[in-house]
């Protein structure tokens, strides 16, 4: 194929044919030169100390990760212990954050005459969360979220505290609308926790 005016005298092929051939005779200039690298000191200590403090630091880092899966453990071990009378001690504090379940029923009986029915609806999941607490079957964590609620009430499955739990993932996460029906379902459910 022959080479058209186009393509051998345009100014892009021209600025590419200049770069490469000022990259060329810097490449033939270095290549002339015969630089030798200076002669470095030789320590004899400094083999050795460089491996000690890789041993240190690996051995550092191998502590730390033993200390995470300790605490990590245990944290999984004390979640799983079995409810006994030592349970109630634990629990103290977790109590104190807890009003008792008739306040909170009482709190959403007021709310829903306002019409505040999402705020009744809260008021319900609390007294739901308050009983579990006081049936030590989940005990009351104020970080928990819902979805660890649900998951700690896997081995109990109860349809009543599933249906308080995902309304107020709902309200308080979603943009569900609340209405006075939303309202008697919760507290339908609620009444039937409280008769169990």
């Amino acid at each position: 194929m022959a080479d058209l005016p186009h393509r051998t005298n345009s100014l892009a092929w021209q600025i590419r044919q200049g770069w490469q051939n000022l990259g060329e005779w810097f490449e033939y200039q270095f290549s002339r030169v015969d630089v030798d690298a200076p002669a470095l000191p030789r320590w004899p200590w400094l083999e050795p100390l460089a491996q000690v403090l890789f041993w240190a630091l690996a051995g550092a880092l191998a502590l730390w990760v033993g200390w995470l899966v300790y605490r990590g453990l245990t944290a999984y071990l004390n979640q799983r212990q079995p409810k006994g009378p030592g349970a109630a001690q634990k629990t103290a504090a977790s109590e104190a954050a807890l009003k008792q379940a008739a306040y909170w029923w009482r709190e959403a009986q007021q709310l829903a005459q306002q019409g505040d029915y999402a705020a009744a609806c809260k008021a319900l999941y609390m007294a739901g969360l308050t009983r579990l607490n006081d049936s030590e079957t989940v005990l009351y964590r104020p970080s928990r979220t819902d979805g660890e609620y649900l998951d700690c009430l896997t081995a109990n499955p109860s349809r009543p505290y599933e249906l308080l739990i995902r309304t107020h993932e709902r309200i308080t996460y979603g943009n569900a609308q609340v209405t006075e029906e939303t309202y008697q379902r919760c507290r339908r459910a609620y009444q039937e926790i409280a008769q169990s």
